[in-house]
């Protein structure tokens, strides 16, 4: 199915002046700016006229090598030089909540060309409509971090991110909670029923996780946990004893300080 072909976009089938964008910047959590005032400024400074005499835009971020995740559709009001660049002015249009984060299309063969002419790039292809509260595809113990608020949501809809679920309740292991403000770390470890899973599943639910110099922080910053980012350091084992987790958790504290300089007690 092409992109046109949902009803939700039917009033922008035969319309020639829609942009679509494909968003990628490995410095900026895009998804963590989305709904923010910081994505629609990223969004509206472009160093060139990218909108171009466009009058709509769809917004995608770049989701793997050559796809893109839907972020929202934008009326383009304004726009003026400003320095080297152009500034825009642009109205956010409602009625498609519903499928931001969930509708990925291919983006096709030019990439690179991450502004393109809805009618001249031969419209887009859907690759899938991912169910709601759908956080990521699981990319390998060692290859995501994850901010609390999708922890939560993972938590919460375990259905829709069931992939996660398997993934992670099937290992015991080692993880990192950083505090992306002050850089500060805590390192603990998860075994037993539901190794890791179970373990941040309690972070979901009581963002200390019961913790002491995590509820000391929190206690004096009440909202610094949505600044906290989840990881895993070691993956081991589910049958492991909790004597050997430990020891790896313990070996992990030493490498990285996290008595001396984090937000471990002990």
């Amino acid at each position: 199915m092409k992109l046109l072909e949902l009803e939700l976009f039917a009033r922008f089938r035969d319309r020639r002046d829609v942009k679509v964008l494909r968003h990628k910047d490995t410095n900026l959590d895009l998804w963590a700016m989305r709904g923010t005032r910081e994505f629609v400024k990223y969004q509206n400074g472009q160093s060139w006229d990218v909108f171009g005499s466009a009058r709509f835009i769809f917004s995608f971020i770049a989701e793997r090598q050559k796809f893109g995740k839907f972020v929202g559709v934008w009326e383009v009001l304004s726009k003026k030089p400003r320095g080297k660049g152009f500034r825009y002015v642009t109205r956010e249009l409602p009625g498609f909540k519903d499928m931001e984060g969930r509708l990925v299309v291919h983006w096709g063969k030019g990439t690179r060309s991450w502004a393109q002419w809805l009618h001249r790039a031969g419209n887009k292809d859907i690759s899938e409509i991912l169910p709601p509260d759908y956080v990521a595809d699981f990319p390998g113990y060692y290859d995501f971090v994850l901010r609390h608020d999708q922890l939560v949501r993972m938590v919460n809809n375990q259905e829709s991110n069931r992939e996660w679920y398997r993934m992670l309740s099937s290992v015991s292991g080692v993880y990192v909670i950083l505090d992306t403000v002050s850089g500060r770390q805590y390192i603990g470890s998860a075994y037993g029923a539901r190794g890791i899973w179970a373990r941040w599943s309690r972070y979901a639910k009581s963002p200390s996780g019961g913790n002491i110099l995590l509820k000391e922080l929190l206690a004096k910053h009440p909202d610094r946990y949505k600044k906290f980012q989840f990881a895993l350091l070691r993956v081991l084992e589910p049958g492991i004893t909790k004597e050997a987790v430990v020891d790896h958790e313990t070996m992990a504290k030493r490498k990285l300080g996290s008595r001396a300089f984090g937000l471990n007690a002990n």
